[in-house]
């Protein structure tokens, strides 16, 4: 059997559909359609079968046909084939164009004319018959090529990759539109920057709060040096990229921030008051008698792994009485260890201390000035051992996964003292990148300083941990660092026995040092501040 053409015809003759299995020319084929129904019509037998078949003696063909609604499945054969096994290929032809066709008409035939013919060429080739079953043509038709969909899905990421770059480009320009027109706003008060403008080394340094006394006339510009922008903010926003003179005072009233060791540029008054301030890392609190604060400063070293290199803290108790009456008393601390870390005052008793764990005058006719000023009655420096973490209230891991030109890092910052409030805290990271791109999170923001880096400030660390995520371009992870760290832990109102700073000291409560008072409880405040000198990451 040879299978010369397969078709979808009209009632009348005109091909919708025609697929030539041997080489036979569109004429040829459009010429016997034509004499189709002529002959059909002629054979009045055809008119009470179904599947019916008529023979063309001129052309030396047969035609074998099945009406399909308002049109014919025509299959046109040499007439020496099998008419059984023609009348079994067009039950094939005519299940597979119904189940490829929702409706009979000629627009749903169009429509899936390329599918009709890829069925067709599964069905018949090179004119003949090829041993398949409904299901299996099914199957064919439906197989997808895997190259094909390789491909699809390279084009697809190369469009999605196109659409990122020219997102992140708008935003890029957007970026450096708003820095450009910031810095021509901000260009006349650089020379106030507490960062300096100097290519010297700098590093992170507790600025105190001193006490400034000018007159009426100065007060004016001092006071514009000394207050923040009111942008100055740990909520993230986009347009503040480049820090201004403005955002950084050479003094902080709340906060610890990063700068050079150079005052040059501040006025007479600041620096004055700067040299003369009493108590250099404690601000002045309202005294109600007695004020005990106790002041640590931690130096760090750790691994960018969240390991602890070294660690060291300095402390110092200072004590304020105002009230004449409460002078003359003795402060009871809990048990230290180590007390050879700890130096008492010329005028406090060492061997009380040493054995009881109490700081008191050494002539018990003397009691401490009451004149509101505070005096240092203890000092302590305690050095912490390798991967000792009692002295490091804070651990930061560094995760940075490197693609190409641009690393994405991820820092974890973690608290290690669940007693401490940790605020204020800055990381500086030393490169300055208009492209460094931080992802959005609730009291996070960052300042650009040009030639000196990126300083990260983090509100505060809400239940002992956090982290955030950025990603900048540079060559290797190692530009990154040394990261430092600036943060403070101020906390007033305190409970004597309840507290414990980080080096381990308590204060359980105040008595009288009077002769027959019977060591009587005094009232008394207790504050506690904990400042960062020098915390770095390598």
């Amino acid at each position: 059997m040879v299978v010369l053409s397969a078709s979808i015809c009209t009632r009348g003759g005109k091909p919708l559909l025609s697929r030539q299995f041997i080489d036979i020319s569109k004429d040829r084929i459009t010429l016997l359609l034509s004499n189709f129904p002529t002959l059909i019509n002629s054979d009045s037998s055809n008119s009470t079968r179904q599947h019916t078949s008529v023979e063309d003696d001129s052309a030396n063909v047969r035609y074998v046909y099945q009406p399909l609604e308002e049109f014919y499945i025509v299959l046109i054969t040499n007439k020496s084939s099998n008419i059984l096994q023609d009348i079994d290929t067009l039950h094939l032809f005519s299940s597979t164009i119904t189940n490829m066709l929702r409706n009979i008409d000629e627009r749903e035939i169009f429509d899936s004319s390329f599918d009709i013919i890829d069925a067709f060429d599964e069905i018949i080739n090179l004119g003949y018959k090829e041993n398949l079953t409904m299901s299996q043509v099914s199957t064919f038709l439906e197989m997808d090529s895997h190259e094909e969909k390789i491909q699809e899905i390279i084009e697809r990421n190369k469009e999605l990759e196109a659409t990122e770059e020219r997102k992140r480009r708008a935003k890029e320009i957007q970026r450096k539109e708003l820095a450009r027109k910031n810095m021509e706003m901000q260009m006349p008060e650089r020379n106030i920057s507490g960062f300096g403008s100097s290519s010297q080394s700098y590093q992170p340094t507790y600025q105190p709060s001193p006490i400034i006394e000018t007159n009426q006339e100065e007060q004016q510009p001092v006071s514009k040096l000394l207050t923040p922008n009111k942008r100055v903010g740990l909520n993230l926003k986009k347009n503040s990229r480049i820090s201004s003179t403005v955002n950084q005072p050479l003094i902080s009233n709340t906060q610890p921030i990063f700068h050079r060791h150079t005052q040059q540029h501040a006025p007479e008054s600041v620096r004055k008051s700067n040299s003369n301030s009493p108590i250099p890392s404690t601000p002045k609190v309202p005294n109600n008698g007695i004020l005990i604060t106790i002041v640590e400063k931690i130096n760090a070293k750790l691994s960018r792994e969240g390991s602890i290199i070294s660690s060291e803290i300095k402390g110092d108790l200072q004590l304020r009485i105002n009230d004449s009456n409460l002078s003359n008393c003795k402060i009871l601390m809990n048990n230290i260890a180590d007390k050879k870390n700890f130096k008492t005052h010329p005028n406090v008793d060492k061997s009380i201390f040493q054995n009881k764990n109490i700081i008191t005058v050494k002539d018990r006719n003397k009691s401490f000035p009451s004149n509101d000023v505070a005096l240092g009655v203890l000092k302590w420096r305690i050095t912490g051992k390798e991967e000792d973490s009692n002295l490091v209230p804070i651990v930061i891991t560094s995760w940075c996964n490197m693609e190409e030109n641009l690393i994405n890092v991820n820092l974890e910052i973690e608290s290690t003292n669940p007693y401490l409030k940790i605020e204020n805290l800055k990381i500086l990271m030393p490169i300055a990148s208009e492209d460094l791109n931080l992802q959005e999170q609730e009291g996070v923001s960052y300042d650009i300083i040009p030639d000196q880096g990126t300083i990260f400030n983090i509100l505060s660390i809400k239940d002992g941990s956090g982290n955030f995520e950025f990603s900048v371009p540079v060559e290797s992870e190692d530009d990154l660092f040394p990261l430092q760290l600036s943060f403070d832990s101020y906390n007033s109102d305190l409970i004597g026995g309840d507290f414990v700073s980080v080096s381990g000291v308590s204060i359980l409560d105040v008595v009288s040092n009077k002769e027959g008072d019977d060591e009587e409880s005094l009232p008394f405040d207790l504050h506690s501040n904990l400042v960062s000198e020098n915390y770095i990451i390598e």
